[in-house]
């Protein structure tokens, strides 16, 4: 069984889904093995694929203010989990980002 560093390290560099990311694969994900929440969402969006960093747009705005918690709780890995259940960003449709 992989250890939490070997499988980050390799979800991290994954390139699987490459062919099929108009912007390229960039996995976002916040996982530290002390984290007592997880928060599971989609695939990131286009300013999350820029920045790297999950929920970076209006919609992490209004999740940590229905949360009650700051910017800098949030991005503690060691409190906070955040897995999507796409890793990347894929692409824009017609109302929206693609969902695949």
């Amino acid at each position: 069984m992989p250890s939490l560093t070997s499988l980050l390290t390799e979800v991290r560099s994954c390139v699987l889904c490459a062919e099929h990311l108009p912007l390229g694969p960039r996995p976002v994900l916040q996982v530290h093995p002390s984290a007592r929440i997880l928060i599971a969402g989609q695939a990131p969006g286009r300013k999350v694929h820029e920045t790297s960093v999950p929920f970076n747009d209006a919609s992490g705005d209004r999740l940590r203010e229905w949360l009650g918690i700051s910017r800098e709780v949030f991005y503690d890995a060691k409190q906070i989990a955040i897995l999507p259940m796409g890793f990347c960003f894929p692409g824009t449709g017609k109302s929206g980002d693609l969902l695949r």
